[in-house]
């Protein structure tokens, strides 16, 4: 009788370790709420920061409204959702304004003074790629230009012997 147990699992435990794996396949990069946050305009960052402090994300969502980002955190409780507009207005339920946006003459991200366009006004890669080539520079000034179709942004900083000029493409390549 004892032999049979024995045998019994003996089987069953080299049957349990040939069980088919199941792969895995993904359909879409993987994302998180942080990854998805370093990309957002950085006065949207900056109202997020002053609204909820260090509070834990769940989700991020731009299917709210164009131009409009849906915040839902861990905490549902003590943080009810916000929607922050693309100029860092904080927004009520309905989308209209509950507090604008300031208006400060300091760029933000740079502690420079704001110049005709500020990094706020720059689309998210372009910032990205900034804070990549330079990310202790401190900016001059920034222009667009456009040529043929194709969006561009002049970068100056204040410091052109340890940075020169950059030139960036609306989708964040840089040209030096």
């Amino acid at each position: 009788m004892k032999i049979h147990s024995l045998w019994f699992v003996a089987i069953a435990a080299a049957l349990c370790g040939c069980a088919d794996e199941t792969r895995m396949t993904y359909q879409q990069p993987l994302t998180s709420p942080g990854g998805i946050f370093a990309t957002l305009p950085p006065a949207v960052q900056n109202t997020v920061r002053a609204e909820a402090g260090t509070a834990e994300i769940a989700t991020i969502s731009k299917e709210a409204a164009p131009g409009v980002y849906e915040f839902r955190f861990r905490n549902s409780e003590v943080y009810p959702p916000l929607y922050v507009a693309s100029d860092g207005s904080v927004l009520t339920t309905n989308l209209t304004v509950a507090v604008g946006a300031s208006k400060d003459s300091i760029a933000a991200s740079t502690g420079s003074e704001a110049s005709a366009l500020k990094m706020d006004d720059l689309p998210p890669n372009v910032v990205l790629t900034i804070r990549h080539h330079a990310p202790t520079a401190e900016v001059d000034s920034i222009s667009r230009l456009t040529s043929e179709g194709q969006v561009f942004y002049i970068v100056s900083f204040k410091d052109p012997a340890h940075h020169p000029k950059l030139l960036i493409r609306d989708d964040g390549k840089a040209f030096r």
